[in-house]
């Protein structure tokens, strides 16, 4: 019924050309109304094309020499002039019907390309965001299917052949036939199957995908009943292939790229470590080592109070090494994703007690205050964790603060969660370090001017263990009169807390 519109529109056309004419010719004398007739015929080239223009220009003709040449109403001619006039108007409408029903499908395949070409381009954008093969390959034969309206598959170069990687409709079947087609399409580099010379009989079309490297697949497009593709359609699928493969090398190169650049972020991280741990693990060593040595060497005759500082000073350079031992291994554990939360209800006072206690055996000589408000609850976490992420954080305000300096320790609670801060009143961190204070090897410069001790992994732990506990951690500086830092961390407290 679709076919049968444009020419019942067409005969309409002229029906109201006759109508027409007959009004005016009724009104007053016209030598010719056959201009009417090629109005008809023009609207049927313009708006349906030449064939239905061509059945206007018939009709035309008819209906002028049944409604306007003498004798009237019949089909026959006795004027030769009125005879040559109906085929003036036969021809020129024919012509008519021509040009414009020529100009209306050029318009329309022009209209075409150029919708085909903005599909191109959006299609090339979309690939142009895809970093991952896979999507590359999946949008591709979504592409291709949708604009040619056939199945599309893509076979992609493997060590056992050729693979289907992506299809549409999802199909990953193809005769051995089919597949000795593509082989060939991609050792040759050349387009094989239907509407080739290279195995015509086989009902798909299998162009390759070049790359700068080779072919590393082709691009495959079912030829049903073997109904061949337009040169237009042709085309298209010629540039799709190239765009795909295109994409698919920068997908490659990226991919590349990145797992290089991770590689030498991990040799970075590795040379890293192993300077820190050589440069900061010496210093306690040699502390240990000289100590021991002292105490075998003139033990029985050192006075007690120097082999009692001796032994002190072995344990607190062992208690040093161990923090910093656990500070390696909870970051070894933290990158592998190996972090376990043995959950428990944590007092919140007795965490930050516990802590300062923990700093003071360790010889800090800092002013300490704990202040935890009494709407406090306690807190659901890990409780060796967080004692080692506060220990991280105090010992972190003892070494930088100074020794005059003075560490106030806080807890609130904020709405849903537990904000915990240890402020202190130092120099404060450096601007350019401030951004980067939580990443892992970052250090400030100590007030002696050296860049400390420690393998600079303490508040990147923190951060780590906190984030664990579904918290945040953030670091302000300054915080009064241009001095001072402050570390807040946000525990969340558990949904049925009141």
């Amino acid at each position: 019924m679709e076919v049968a519109w444009p020419y019942l529109w067409s005969a309409a056309a002229v029906a109201a050309a006759a109508g027409i004419g007959l009004g005016l010719t009724a009104l007053v004398r016209l030598p010719n109304v056959s201009m009417v007739f090629l109005l008809a015929v023009l609207f049927s080239a313009a708006r349906f094309g030449i064939w239905p223009a061509l059945f206007s220009s018939g009709l035309s003709f008819l209906a002028y020499n049944f409604f306007f040449i003498e004798p009237l109403h019949t089909f026959s001619v006795t004027e030769p002039h009125e005879l040559l006039s109906l085929f003036v108007l036969l021809a020129a409408a024919v012509l008519t019907s021509a040009i414009a029903g020529r100009a209306r499908d050029q318009a329309s395949r022009a209209a075409e390309r150029e919708a085909a070409s903005q599909r191109l381009y959006k299609f090339a954008r979309r690939l142009s965001a895809l970093a991952d093969p896979q999507s590359v390959l999946d949008h591709a034969a979504i592409q291709a299917h949708g604009d040619l309206h056939r199945p599309c598959a893509i076979l992609l170069r493997q060590e056992s052949g050729l693979v289907v990687s992506a299809a549409w409709p999802p199909d990953d079947q193809f005769s051995p036939e089919a597949l000795s087609a593509a082989t060939l399409a991609l050792s040759q580099e050349q387009a094989t199957g239907a509407g080739t010379s290279v195995d015509p009989t086989i009902p798909w079309l299998f162009l390759p995908l070049r790359t700068p490297s080779g072919a590393i697949g082709v691009l495959g497009v079912a030829h049903p009943d073997n109904a061949p593709l337009t040169p237009e359609a042709r085309t298209l699928v010629e540039t799709l292939a190239e765009l795909t493969a295109t994409a698919l090398e920068r997908a490659r190169l990226a991919q590349e790229i990145t797992t290089t650049r991770a590689a030498a972020e991990a040799e970075r991280v590795r040379n890293t470590l192993l300077a820190s741990i050589s440069h900061d693990f010496r210093t306690p060593l040699a502390s240990i080592l000289g100590a021991a040595t002292s105490l075998i060497e003139y033990g029985a005759r050192l006075p007690d109070p120097a082999r009692r500082d001796l032994l002190a000073q072995v344990k607190d350079e062992a208690e040093h090494l161990d923090g910093m031992v656990r500070n390696l291994l909870a970051m070894t554990r933290l990158e592998a994703g190996a972090l376990e939360l043995n959950r428990d209800w944590i007092d919140v006072r007795e965490l930050l007690d516990r802590t300062v206690a923990l700093v003071k055996r360790r010889g800090a000589i800092q002013t300490f205050q704990v202040r935890v408000n009494e709407a406090v609850p306690f807190v659901a976490g890990d409780p060796n964790l967080l004692d080692q992420v506060l220990a991280n954080v105090l010992g972190n305000a003892v070494q930088h603060a100074g020794p005059a300096a003075h560490v106030d320790l806080h807890a609130e609670r904020e709405g849903d969660q537990v904000v915990l801060s240890v402020t202190d009143d130092g120099p404060g961190i450096p601007l350019d370090v401030l951004p980067r204070v939580f990443e892992k090897f970052a250090r400030a410069p100590r007030p002696s001017g050296d860049a400390g001790e420690g393998t600079g992994l303490g508040l990147a732990i923190v951060r780590g263990v906190v984030e664990a506990h579904h918290g945040t951690v953030a670091a302000t500086s300054p915080v009064a009169h241009g001095r001072g830092t402050r570390i807040e961390i946000r525990l969340p407290l558990p949904k049925d807390d009141p």
